[in-house]
Order: structure tokens, then sequence, then C-alpha cells
């Protein structure tokens, strides 16, 4: 699927992001399928300061370094 739902880690507020165009919008995009969030998700980001990425779960805020496994990485990176 192209499109996933994420969670704002401030708000809380779903959002919805394409993982090929990288364009990330608040409503859902219409007609499209969606994979919805759940606790198995890791956002992928990157640290300017040491030049690695690293991995975020929003919904247990949990942050690590090393790629979590059996689970949705959302490269947010990328997007």
């Amino acid at each position: 699927m192209e499109w996933v739902e994420i969670i704002e880690p401030r708000t809380k507020e779903h959002m919805y992001a394409n993982l090929t165009t990288g364009e990330c919008v608040w409503d859902p995009p219409p007609g499209m399928p969606v994979k919805k969030t759940d606790n198995n998700q890791w956002w992928e980001l990157f640290d300017q300061n040491t030049s690695r990425f690293y991995y975020y779960n929003a919904t247990s805020q949990k942050t690590v370094w090393h790629r979590p496994h059996n689970c949705d990485i959302i490269p947010l990176a990328k997007l």
C-alpha cells in the first residue's frame, strides 16, 4: 500500500502519508486504500548530528538507534 495512517506525536492527530510520493495530508485520500496505524509502526528519521538513522514509535514514544524487526517502518526521513 502506498498510503499509511500515522499519528502526529504532539497533537495525537491522525495524518496520512504516501510512501511513494512523500505527500502528507490531514484527511484520508478519497478512494485510496490506507494501512491503519498500529502499535508496531516505527518512523525512520535522520539525526543530523550523528548522520545516522533512528527509529521512533509514536504509540509508545520509544526511540531506538537500531532498526526494529517484524514491524512497519515509515521512512519519514524520505518524506
